[in-house]
Formats: structure tokens, C-alpha cells, sequence
């Protein structure tokens, strides 16, 4: 089949590179005069001071504008002033979410005046000193029976249970108690085996550190509204971690995805959970920027779990690659963008092996299915659905999939071409016909460009002779209409092949070479099968 020019395949290799790198890793590179502004608008500080934070404290060079922001919002909604930063910079290499979930944590555990000392000091607070060193030193409130403060946040702990610590409290950490708590918790509400709690615990310890009421408030929306099983919660125990306000924001903001509720999703793709909302809509805006089908979306919920950088790089990128760009509108087309460095690897491998007639499934499918078509002989594009999709899409919506399907049959290699060959050859075709016209010929998008562009020049030059007239007298083409004029083509494309079908091969030692470079249309060179 149509071997890509030299060019298009070290394109390939092009982007091949760029997918080295892992997508969801954003780096901010902000430049210092950038970030020093930054800090002068969010932390009202003169330009002097900013510089000089700076230079103490390079941490706060890496950070961006919305870094910034939300560091300095978050502390502001735990009730400190935004310029704490100037007398704790060591607060911007700590997340905004773990800043808050330290907060918390340490209220739940009756801290009083939480400073922004204790949140930087907290694994010291929580993990090494004992209660009772906590209550000596008044961080704690002496009198204060803490296991039954920490077990009041779990709505659903059964009031017989008063203990679950035998020997005094005071000799543990907060960290042992509180991790005590939620195993219980989870046994209770999830029947989990102590070793399941333990390889759940290994597997996503950020559990730890969970404040009990989101790990309560979770479970209950779980389990309440979405209707999580038991048994698919205990599999993807990374969900007791999910925030509980981003999965209410996803719940009743965000709503669906392509008219399916998104608790249904939920309960098919869990780690969708996970997603923060403001992502979702990022990714959301994206895909009606780019005219993504909101079917394209439902064939593959999976894409949301990507960042919207990635999706968008990815997308922008699929426009360069002509095998990628003919399944653009595709309702799977998704598939390849999700699992894109896989498609462009096989598609590669494929070209070095002489396979031209690729679908989607091929490129984005199953490993199974991908060796099949791999190590099978010869190359034809399956059941040809991609290719009447192709067809279909190119022609416009007034156009039926069956008819078109029906009419393309017709030729017996119809899937013996290339998509990009036929999609080229119709993009060519359409400058001068309409798709009625093209439609009412369907076959003739099958054969190599030069060839029909070679016998249309010969007609509209009336250079075509009919044998069976005296002296050799030229037909009158003016009579024929554009689709008649097609339907000639055709004719004479097949004739000195006695009408096999042969037409759609090139005679000469050279095939088809489409040049998808920007200054130029075709290159007419010929390659042999």
C-alpha cells in the first residue's frame, strides 16, 4: 500500500520524542521577575521584600502565580492573615491541601490556637511525642478523653463502643490512636479484614493523614449517593481519601459527562473521584474548544483522568499526524488520545513492517488484537467500519453510513487502501466536485490521487478519443455532468484492467507518496507494493 514520504516518518520520530516525557508532570517555570510580582500582589509587600524572600528562601522562586494564590487563600480560610508567609516562608513548600488537612486533623485532636508552627512542625506533634507529652506541654487540654472526641466525628460508630485502647491512652501518639480509630472504622462500615486495612494503609498511606471527619463524610457519600458496592470499595481503597467537598462539587456541579450522571461514572471509573473538579471543567472546556462529540466522550471516560495540558498537547498533535487526523470525529477517537503513546509506537512499527491500512482499534485497541493484525499476512483494514466512518464524515451528515458502505463494497479491495489515501483523495476531489457528486462514485476515492488527477487533466483537455467513432473524433465532455465526469474517470481507470478492480494499484515501480507538509499538496512519486 501508499508508503508515507521520508519526512511525514521522521515527524513520527518527531513526536515520538515528545511522548518520552510523562504528561501528567507540569513544571512551572516562571521567571523571577514574574514571581516577584506575584508575591508584591498577593502577600502587599514591597518589591525590596519580595526579593529578599527570594533569596532566603528559593523555594518560592519555583512557585507560580496560582501557587501563590492558593497557599495564601488557604491560609487565609484557616484564619490566618495572608502575609503569615513573611514570618513562615517554610509554609510554601507544603501543598495547600496538606495545609489544610493538618489543620484539621490537629482540631479534631482538641489543639488549641493551631499556629502555623504546629502545621509545620506536625509530623513531630503527631508522630513522635505521646499524648500525654501533648497534654503536659498544654497543647492539648489535660482533662480531655481524646479517643472519644476522635470517635465522635465517625457518625456511624456505635455507641456501645466506648474503648479501643487497653492501658493508658496517654503512652500513645496521635498518629497510633488515630490510626487505630480508622481501622476500626473501616471494619465496621467496610468489613475489612485487619489485613486488608494493613495493605490498604501500606498501598495509599496518605490515609494517615485524613482528617476522620472527610474519611467519614466520604464513606457516607460513597455509599449513600453514589451506591459504591462494598465490595468495589474495598478494591479501590484510595477512595476513603477523596475530598469530600470536590466530590460533592463533582456530584452537583459538574453532573455528567455526555448526558450519563456522573454517579454512574463514578461507579464504573472510581478514580474519577479523585479528579478535582476545577479539572474536570479545565478538561470539560477543552474538548467543546477542540469539537470533541460529547459520544467521543462517553466511549472513553478514562481521558478525564489525564491533565488538561497533556489532553490539549495530545490533541494539537493528532492534527500533525495524518493517520491520527483521520479518525478526528471518531466516537473512539478519544482511545488514541488516552492511550497516545502506544498508538504512535504502533504506528511506527507498523510502517517499518509495510502495514499502511490501519483503524483504530489497531492503533489504540488491545494487545491481543493489535499481534493479530501484526503478524497476519498481507494488509486490509479488518471489517472496514473506520473507513466508512472516514467516507461517511468527509461527505457530511445528509449522507447514511449503510449507503455509503454499500456503495464502497462495490469494489473488491475496498479495504486494501489506506485511510489517509482516501481521505487525501477526497480532499482533493471536493475542490472541484460536490459530495453528491463524489458520493454517486464512491469507489473512485479507492485510487491513488495522481492517477485521477492524471485522467481528469486528459478530459478537461478533450484529449480522449473514442475508438469505436470515425477518425477518431473527441467526445464533447460539456455535455457530461461533473458526476458523469467522475463516473468516465472511473471507467477509464479500470478499462485496460478489464474492470478487476487492478485500477487501484500503481503500474509503475513507484506508489503514491502523500507530502503533508505545509508548502506542498502531493509529491508524485511511485513505489511498487
Amino acid at each position: 500500500m501508499f508508503r508515507l514520504p521520508c519526512m511525514v516518518f521522521g515527524k513520527l520520530y518527531h513526536y515520538n520524542a515528545c511522548f518520552l516525557k510523562p504528561f501528567h508532570i507540569r513544571f512551572n517555570f516562571s521567571t523571577q521577575e514574574d514571581n516577584t510580582k506575584f508575591l508584591c500582589k498577593y502577600l502587599k509587600i514591597s518589591e525590596s521584600k519580595a526579593q529578599y524572600l527570594q533569596m532566603k528562601h528559593p523555594i518560592i522562586k519555583k512557585l507560580d502565580s496560582d501557587q501563590i494564590k492558593d497557599l495564601a487563600d488557604t491560609l487565609y480560610d484557616l484564619g490566618f492573615q495572608r502575609n503569615i508567609l513573611l514570618n513562615e516562608p517554610s509554609l510554601c513548600s507544603i501543598l495547600p491541601i496538606t495545609l489544610k488537612y493538618r489543620f484539621n486533623v490537629l482540631k479534631e485532636c482538641g489543639v488549641h490556637n493551631i499556629s502555623t508552627q504546629h502545621l509545620v512542625s506536625y509530623l513531630t506533634l503527631v508522630k513522635q511525642k505521646t499524648i500525654g507529652t501533648l497534654k503536659q506541654s498544654g497543647i492539648i487540654p489535660h482533662l480531655l478523653n481524646i479517643e472519644n472526641r476522635l470517635a465522635s466525628y465517625m457518625t456511624q460508630w456505635p455507641s456501645s463502643l466506648t474503648t479501643l485502647v487497653y492501658g493508658n491512652v496517654n503512652d500513645f501518639t496521635l498518629h497510633s490512636l488515630r490510626i487505630k480509630i480508622i481501622q476500626r472504622y473501616l471494619e465496621l462500615m467496610l468489613d475489612l479484614s485487619p489485613d486488608e486495612f494493613k495493605r490498604g494503609l501500606h498501598t495509599y498511606p496518605t490515609i494517615r493523614h485524613r482528617p476522620l471527619q472527610s474519611i467519614n463524610e466520604t464513606l457516607t457519600i460513597l455509599q449513600s449517593e453514589i451506591l459504591m458496592p462494598i465490595p468495589k470499595l474495598k478494591s479501590n481503597l484510595y477512595l476513603v481519601h477523596a475530598d469530600p467537598e470536590n466530590l460533592k462539587n463533582i456530584l452537583y456541579n459538574f453532573r455528567s459527562i455526555g448526558g450519563i450522571d456522573m454517579k454512574e461514572i463514578i461507579r464504573m471509573h472510581p478514580k474519577l473521584a479523585l479528579i478535582k473538579y476545577q479539572t474536570l471543567l479545565e478538561i470539560r472546556k477543552i474538548f467543546e474548544e477542540y469539537g470533541i462529540s460529547k459520544e467521543a466522550q462517553i466511549k472513553c471516560f478514562q481521558i478525564y483522568t489525564l491533565s488538561p495540558a497533556t489532553i490539549k498537547d495530545r490533541l494539537e498533535k493528532a492534527k500533525s499526524i495524518p493517520e491520527f487526523n483521520a479518525f478526528y470525529g471518531h466516537p473512539r477517537f478519544l482511545k488514541m488520545i488516552h492511550y497516545n503513546k502506544t498508538a504512535l509506537k504502533r504506528l511506527m512499527k507498523l510502517y517499518s513492517n509495510n502495514k499502511k491500512c490501519l483503524s483504530l482499534n489497531i492503533l489504540s485497541g488491545s494487545s491481543a488484537h493489535y499481534e493479530t493484525f501484526e503478524k497476519a499476512p498481507g494488509d486490509r483494514l479488518g471489517k472496514g467500519k473506520d473507513l466508512v466512518f472516514c467516507i461517511t464524515k468527509s461527505l457530511g451528515t445528509s449522507f447514511n453510513t449503510s449507503n455509503v458502505r454499500s456503495l464502497i463494497k462495490r469494489h473488491p479491495f475496498w479495504i486494501n487502501i489506506p485511510l489517509i489515501q482516501v481521505k487525501y483523495v477526497y480532499e482533493q476531489l471536493s475542490a472541484n466536485f460536490s459530495a453528491n457528486d463524489i458520493y454517486e462514485n464512491c469507489p473512485i476515492l479507492l485510487y491513488p490521487w495522481n492517477k485521477i488527477r492524471e485522467t481528469i487533466n486528459l478530459l478537461d483537455k478533450k484529449l480522449i478519443k473514442n475508438p469505436n467513432l470515425q477518425h477518431y473524433e473527441q467526445i464533447d465532455l460539456t455535455l457530461l455532468s461533473k458526476s458523469q465526469k467522475l463516473s468516465l474517470v472511473l471507467y477509464l481507470l479500470e478499462k485496460k484492467h478489464y474492470f478487476t478492480g487492478n485500477g487501484v494499484w500503481s503500474e509503475e515501480k513507484k506508489k503514491n507518496i502523500v507530502d503533508f507538509s505545509p508548502n506542498s499538496n502531493v509529491v508524485d512519486n511511485i513505489s511498487v507494493i
